[in-house]
């Protein structure tokens, strides 16, 4: 028997093999940029975490991260006031490469409000700069509380009230901790964000909690695991709040990042190029100056 082809068929497919091209892709090749995260707080030394940023396509794994880490660095501090420091290598609970003993930390040099910072790194011969200052009105917290939907609930966020100062442009940044629980300080979801829509006003503000990092998940059980995404605090927890005021590049440098840390705090999940105020050649990050506030609620 033989089987007739209409020539409809043919013609299509003779068009499709004749608009058949070979592409041959090159892809350039990509740096990955030094990320500098540092900070200096009021009352407390300065810490600086170095790392090399890895490609998209990267196999992520605590080996890799580790590899990632640059713990070769000569850092220094100084104020305007004409002091200076060099940072050594150690622990900082304060961010995860921390909990590693693999941040670099001061031990004199603590920051005072009202005052500026310039910070030095110097690595793989390559020099990176950068100056910031630490503002010199800390958040003016009217009321911090629980707030649950109802008397019978044991889940609740917490409520912020505070006041803005109207004499000064401010820019704010939010972390919570839950004892036995969080690692080290995240920022709240929406976090970060300036009083430009409440100059000079009160600003009720609610506060969820955020997950640290998604690295630590993978060993985790069903129950932990649920526990662990939680985004709001449960009967029993002891919370620490840290709020404080920033500055304009520290502001800039995380509200561009805002949204990846609101989908999980996963630094490895959009590429991109964030404001900083690093100064160097293929560098990103951000030295920051914080007016820090601490609070302690037990939800009981």
């Amino acid at each position: 028997m033989i089987r007739v082809i209409p020539f409809f068929v043919v013609f299509f497919a003779l068009v499709l093999s004749g608009c058949e091209t070979p592409i041959s892709l090159t892809v350039p090749n990509h740096k990955n940029p030094l990320v500098i995260e540092a900070w200096i707080e009021t009352d407390q030394v300065a810490t600086v975490v170095i790392s090399r940023s890895m490609s998209y396509y990267s196999e992520i794994d605590m080996a890799t991260i580790l590899r990632s880490i640059d713990t070769t660095a000569l850092v220094e501090v100084s104020d305007d006031e004409g002091n200076t420091e060099v940072l050594s290598l150690g622990f900082s609970s304060e961010h995860l490469y921390g909990l590693l003993g693999k941040v670099y930390v001061g031990s004199t040099l603590k920051g005072k409000a009202g005052h500026s910072y310039h910070l030095t790194v110097r690595t793989k011969d390559q020099i990176y700069t950068a100056s910031t200052y630490i503002p010199s009105t800390p958040v003016l917290i009217d009321s911090l509380y629980f707030n649950k939907v109802t008397e019978s609930d044991t889940s609740s966020t917490i409520r912020i009230l505070f006041s803005d100062n109207a004499d000064e442009f401010n820019c704010y940044r939010f972390f919570t901790k839950i004892k036995d629980l969080d690692m080290a300080f995240s920022q709240v979801p929406i976090g970060v964000f300036d009083d430009l829509t409440f100059n000079g006003l009160a600003l009720n503000f609610e506060l969820v909690r955020q997950p640290l990092s998604n690295v630590f998940t993978a060993n985790l059980s069903p129950e932990e695991y649920e526990n662990y995404y939680r985004r709001t605090f449960f009967e029993g927890d002891v919370v620490y709040v840290k709020s404080t005021t920033i500055d304009v590049e520290t502001k800039n440098y995380w509200t561009s990042l805002q949204s990846d840390i609101s989908g999980g705090q996963n630094p490895f999940t959009t590429p991109g190029t964030h404001p900083t105020n690093i100064k160097g050649e293929n560098v990103t990050g951000i030295w920051s100056g914080y007016n820090v506030r601490y609070d302690t609620l037990v939800f009981e």
